[in-house]
């Protein structure tokens, strides 16, 4: 039987002999965004387009973290991210001070750009929206990228930082990596179920984004020594966005597993610990058969009140041709 997982107080209370690595250099959070700014950043707006376009960072490159997405939050593919930073000015080389207001979005969207090559990325981490602690000068509409390529992104794709199912799973069979699963308590043990099943990835440490951020703003975060760290969260959106937070914040060199337990619970042939299933119970059923039931029967009655007025007038004129007739 494998042991159990770390407890999460285990987890922050086990400061490593070495402690942390130093944060990768080439992404890192910033709390001050006018030295960044003065040593030429450009800067990435990830809020909404309209929120980018009436007020940011003077000159700003808007792009929401729904730009990277396709339906139901699927990643887009990388060769279309790139299409889409060289459409916004992007050719990898620059700095990008990236910011905006959500942390989960911001993070999200350093996380891709980083993935995808990007030199040197810094993290705002003050609000965007509340003006970032900058003087109104250094404020003004953000723009909106380009209909076609302005440059072409030549930056080499950091794909030795991405996992995908295939190759997790062959490493779960040959003796399990070292995983961390950045969901909340109640998804990474079943009680919260998004998907076909609950649980988690084999062998995973729970070490969830809200109190890994927690731990990193009040400085006692610690994350545990753990062999080629492997980090995922339910999606690609909140599992790249818990990378970045475990490259830049905690300095952790790990990798990514981009599909997360999405992916993972999908194919129920993979193994999983904690394993759980949505309640399909008849009670749970019966709302919703009486509410297509009730929806169905709203929908009939326009067409059987006009079948019943066809009905009534050709009665009447057949009794009407009747008399005609009888005269």
């Amino acid at each position: 039987m494998r042991p159990p997982p770390l407890p999460v107080f285990l987890i922050f209370a086990s400061v490593m002999a070495a402690g942390p690595a130093p944060a990768a250099q080439s992404m890192t959070y910033v709390r001050d965004a006018a030295p960044v700014l003065a040593a030429g950043a450009v800067t990435v707006d990830t809020r909404a387009l309209e929120a980018c376009a009436t007020k940011s960072i003077a000159g700003a490159r808007c792009l929401p973290a729904a730009a990277f997405l396709g339906p139901h939050r699927r990643l887009a593919d990388f060769r279309e991210i790139l299409w889409l930073l060289g459409a916004a000015g992007l050719d990898g080389g620059e700095h990008v001070l990236v910011a905006g207001d959500a942390p989960g979005a911001r993070d999200f969207v350093a996380g891709v750009l980083y993935l995808a090559g990007h030199k040197r990325l810094s993290i705002l981490s003050r609000s965007l929206s509340q003006g970032a602690g900058l003087p109104a000068t250094a404020l003004g509409p953000g723009q909106e990228r380009a209909m076609t390529r302005e440059k072409v992104f030549q930056a080499p794709l950091r794909d030795h930082l991405i996992v995908l199912r295939g190759e997790l799973a062959g490493l779960i069979g040959d003796g399990a990596p070292g995983l961390l699963d950045g969901r909340s308590e109640k998804e990474y043990w079943g009680a919260t179920v998004r998907g076909p099943r609950g649980g988690h990835v084999p062998g995973a440490q729970h070490l969830p984004a809200v109190a890994l951020r927690a731990g990193l703003a009040a400085g006692n975060a610690h994350v545990p020594r753990l062999p080629g760290p492997i980090s995922y969260g339910h999606d690609a959106v909140e599992g790249i966005a818990y990378f970045t937070l475990l490259t830049a914040g905690a300095g952790v060199a790990t990798r990514v597993y981009i599909g997360g337990w999405a992916e993972w619970a999908t194919h129920t042939a993979l193994p999983a610990d904690s394993v759980t299933y949505p309640d399909r119970s008849p009670g749970k059923q019966a709302a919703p058969a009486a509410a297509t039931r009730a929806a169905r029967a709203a929908h009939a009655w326009p067409w059987l009140a006009a079948a019943a007025l066809i009905g009534a007038a050709v009665t009447a004129g057949a009794f009407y041709l009747g008399r005609r007739r009888a005269s």
